[in-house]
């Protein structure tokens, strides 16, 4: 469900996760001046019985806050390759449903990502109805001006080399980033770090979250060096068995901005909004996620040159 002009008469209960004191619940009493979340309602610190909410529950909340509190993502050397940002939404959503059903009708409830996670643009703010369902929102945040993109979404595998790159440069400059990967999130360097916010296959493997990436996608793109070989050759005839366009570029064969045009080019002729990336991983091809990222960034600055 989504609504882009929604508006309530009642007090809007907004959850949003922010630093000190784990702040977590914010009111703002005259939504229909729709002028942001309003001021800070509750954090971690303490409960009393003047409360909306019943005690055990500002308890979950308050755990919930103070973990990412802990975070402190707005620091430069944080490690955030084991932070769960799926999980933390579905924990954040479960709660705002009871929330819900304690405060009724009387209120508005409404979940909203914090800016620190890379995918704050998908389903940024939603509303919890009474039955437990969302209603996507628009942001009232201001849209800051931001370069032209590629497309909406990159959609990436997380295998090492190609894939992994297409999702460390999604997150770099701001893409929205997806993707399935195989059961258990197997990577050749290890299980895929839970910052990449992709679906983990129940049972599959490399060449099923292969052919889904490329079905979930508008396009494939694929990076390669050499002869097409394994699950890069497979995805090729994926995309020609879907009859979904693909282009094959050889890295280091031409020059690093002709590639780029050529890569914008084939974007543009297709209209492509969600974009599959992969290729070999770095084990096949060392050098690979180096040579990925600088076509990459060499497209997406051209883009934002003109």
């Amino acid at each position: 469900m989504t609504s882009l002009t929604r508006m309530d008469a009642r007090p809007v209960l907004t959850v949003l996760p922010e630093y000190a004191l784990g702040a977590f619940l914010w009111i703002n009493r005259d939504p229909a001046s729709w002028g942001g979340i309003g001021p800070n309602l509750y954090d971690a610190t303490f409960w009393d019985n003047s409360f909306l909410m019943s005690e055990g529950l500002w308890q979950k909340f308050a755990d919930w806050a103070m973990d990412f509190d802990h975070m402190e993502f707005y620091q430069p050397d944080v490690d955030d390759r084991d932070w769960d940002w799926i999980a933390f939404h579905t924990r954040g959503l479960q709660l705002s449903r009871w929330l819900k059903e304690e405060v009724g009708e009387q209120y508005t409830v409404v979940y909203l990502k914090p800016f620190d996670d890379p995918n704050q643009r998908l389903e940024a703010r939603r509303e919890v109805l009474a039955d437990g369902t969302l209603l996507e929102l628009a942001s009232f945040r201001p849209i800051p001006a931001t370069p032209k993109r590629l497309c909406q979404t990159i959609q990436s595998g997380g295998q090492t080399g190609v894939d992994r790159d297409a999702l460390d440069f999604a997150i770099a400059h701001g893409y929205v980033h997806a993707g399935w990967a195989p059961s258990g999130r197997c990577a050749e360097d290890g299980c895929l770090p839970l910052k990449y916010q992709l679906q983990e296959l129940t049972e599959g493997g490399y060449r099923q979250h292969n052919r889904l990436n490329v079905q979930d996608s508008d396009a494939t793109l694929i990076l390669n060096m050499g002869e097409l070989t394994g699950g890069t050759l497979a995805t090729r005839s994926f995309a020609q068995i879907m009859d979904k366009p693909h282009l094959v570029l050889q890295l280091g064969e031409h020059p690093l901005e002709d590639s780029a045009t050529r890569l914008q080019t084939w974007m543009r002729q297709h209209s492509i909004q969600t974009l599959n990336v992969t290729g070999p991983r770095e084990s096949k091809c060392p050098g690979i996620y180096r040579l990925a990222r600088q076509l990459l960034n060499s497209a997406h600055a051209q883009l934002s040159a003109e």
